[in-house]
């Protein structure tokens, strides 16, 4: 059964991913194994709004009115976006290590 439920669980994420961000953006990233880390992250990113579908190894954000793709590092102290921008060097942290990590 509980199988079943993480099945589950992970269509529901990747059908409200591609709701979200769209077929073009999403579907690269969208496997199980990448589904079973996956998280949302929402914050501000230099000065705009940010909403992320992030998973093991990318990231696709909409950042203000347009899309974007990042680079996940998961380091010992927690887990940042990088841009696939080459101009930029920005690096987001999105969520901390811990216990509970």
């Amino acid at each position: 059964m509980k199988r079943l439920e993480l099945y589950y669980g992970m269509c529901e994420m990747a059908k409200a991913a591609l709701a979200e961000y769209g077929e073009k953006y999403a579907e690269p990233l969208i496997s199980e194994y990448a589904l079973r880390r996956a998280f949302w992250w929402e914050g501000e990113w230099r000065g705009k709004p940010m909403s992320c579908f992030v998973t093991e190894k990318k990231a696709v954000c909409r950042v203000g009115e347009k899309m974007a793709a990042f680079y996940v590092f998961d380091t010992p102290q927690g887990v940042y976006l990088r841009p696939e921008i080459k101009l930029v060097d920005d690096w987001i942290k999105v969520a901390h290590r811990g216990d509970d990590s």
